[in-house]
């Protein structure tokens, strides 16, 4: 076996003057290795064979560095300097002198401060202070470094535009201060995150609107929860009024904020902060790209529509070392919903996710709302326990789009299903049926589920030949039961998939498969 390192890389965006992360890929072994991480030839840490990052910290201003890795006898090296000391803005002194109880909003002084702070420099939110804010707006070329608190307001006011507080916002925004943006699918106008970046523009949704930003430090960031969403909701409430906002017959849901929401936005980095209490989705990129996100901890458990990280029509993401305690998706990746996302037809792809730890919510899933596409997707050595569904892939019949060349591999998961879903539903019906296709389980445990393998294809009468295709399952454990259930679909191999008694799990057949393979 190969033991050699492969393609070590400085993460874009990552390099500061104080710390910098990389990433690797693991060595073709089924071996229990470990790293040696050294700097400049001093040995600085270990990492386990499937935490292929690291992310140095306490570095010194301009200066050049080497980090090398070692394995097994074999290394990898990399070169590189840090930058100049960065200018830091401190809001609590002046002349922002923003409140450090939380008692007093601090919108205003903190915007300022972000409109003031220079090219690469840092906006400061220190150690031992709770700042209290409604929706605030990063520019391109800085960081937001919380080590206190960053605290939302419950007042669903201090999530819109007035004509006072919108005079560098370039976006769309309707009479009643709310801004163009995409939920569940569908662009419309919602009220703004707490934390804010770029815009949409429907006119050229790949121009850039925000980039080189970043989201670090110690603290935490906390929105109003379900009490600020059931408070957007109820103002929306009208659905002759407002038909756009209804979701699952819940009048209003629609028209929520986020926590963190970045539009048309390139190069973003987040890591380090625990990001909790959301009014409905935690983290959303809608048009992104190179969104990188690590050792952070997103907590949604209890918030309707709690999903802790969401992809949007991105491309180039990564996601690793992050901690997921939420009441619905881990992690969700979208592309848009019928009629919607058929018309803007963006994918989100070339995503990235490894050495996760997902202990409650739904788990991870890519859909429903996927009309634009989702492709090229790894996920690898992550534990997805607690969770209702493991690892799912979902769409409506009427979505349309597809999902394809997903691979998994070197997981714990509590299921895996691949699947037709009825709810969220609105919307008119796209011509064709969703496609999956090239999907890949490999080296993974499947520890529950009734089944544990679940593959059902879309069907119409018109349609009888639509399967999902060219899926693959090779050394797979199944603990629990061990059934596997197909339902319309083709191309599917089984290899070497055992029960913890290492012997053939159950497979259940039904209606219309094809080229079915299962060999031990």
């Amino acid at each position: 076996m190969d033991k050699k390192i492969k393609n070590l890389q400085l993460v874009n965006g990552t390099l500061m003057s104080h710390q910098a992360t990389f990433i690797w890929e693991k060595p073709d072994t089924s071996e229990d290795i470990m790293y040696d991480i050294y700097l400049n030839n001093e040995k600085v840490t270990q990492r386990k064979k499937g935490q292929t990052h690291i992310t140095l910290k306490n570095l010194t201003p301009e200066t050049i560095y080497e980090l090398k890795i070692s394995v097994a006898g074999q290394e990898s090296s990399l070169a590189f300097e840090t930058p100049t000391k960065e200018t830091v803005i401190d809001i609590t002194k002046e002349p922002y002198n923003v409140d450090p109880t939380g008692k007093k909003l601090a919108t205003k002084q903190l915007q300022k401060a972000i409109n003031d702070c220079p090219k690469n420099g840092i906006v400061l939110i220190p150690k031992g202070t709770i700042v209290l804010s409604g929706a605030i707006d990063l520019k391109s070329f800085m960081c937001l470094q919380v080590d206190g608190t960053l605290l939302g307001s419950l007042n669903p006011e201090d999530y819109t535009f007035s004509a006072v507080n919108r005079e560098n916002y370039l976006g769309k925004v309707n009479e009643e201060g709310l801004i163009l943006t995409r939920y569940e699918g569908w662009e419309l106008f919602c009220y703004r995150s707490l934390i804010n970046a770029g815009y949409l523009v429907q006119e050229n949704r790949h121009k850039i609107t925000c980039e080189n930003i970043a989201i670090l430090g110690e603290g935490k960031i906390i929105g109003g929860g379900n009490e600020l969403g059931v408070k957007m909701r109820e103002i929306y409430a009208d659905t002759k009024r407002y038909p756009e906002y209804l979701s699952d017959n819940r009048p209003g849901r629609r028209v929520r904020g986020r926590l963190i929401s970045f539009i048309q936005t390139k190069s973003a980095h987040l890591t380090g902060v625990s990001v909790e209490n959301s009014p409905s989705w935690t983290c959303h990129f809608i048009y992104c790209d190179q969104i990188i996100t690590h050792d952070l901890t997103i907590t949604s458990q209890h918030i309707d529509n709690g999903d802790g990280w969401d992809p949007d029509s991105s491309k180039n993401c990564l996601i690793f070392a992050t901690k997921f305690n939420t009441s619905d998706d881990c992690i969700a990746i979208k592309s848009g919903k019928n009629p919607d996302g058929n018309k803007v037809n963006i994918p989100s792809k070339n995503i990235r996710i490894f050495d996760l730890k997902m202990t409650s919510g739904n788990g991870m899933a890519i859909g429903s709302e996927q009309s634009g596409g989702v492709e090229n997707v790894l996920i690898s050595d992550c534990e997805i326990q607690g969770t209702r569904y493991g690892i799912e892939l979902k769409a409506h019949n009427d979505r349309g789009g597809y999902i394809k060349n997903i691979t998994i591999e070197d997981c714990t998961l509590d299921s895996f299903e691949a699947q037709s879903v009825m709810y969220n539903s609105d919307g008119q019906a796209a011509e064709k049926l969703p496609d999956f296709e090239n999907v890949t389980m490999k080296n993974c445990t499947v520890t529950g589920g009734n089944p544990s393998i679940k593959l059902v294809g879309f069907q119409k009468a018109e349609e009888r030949e639509h399967f999902l295709k060219n899926f693959s399952f090779k050394n797979v454990m199944l603990k629990n039961n061990g059934k596997i259930t197909l339902k319309n679909t083709k191309e599917v191999i089984f290899k070497n998939v055992l029960t913890e008694e290492n012997k053939q799990p159950i497979y259940e057949f039904n209606e219309d498969n094809a080229k079915i393979m299962i060999e031990k």
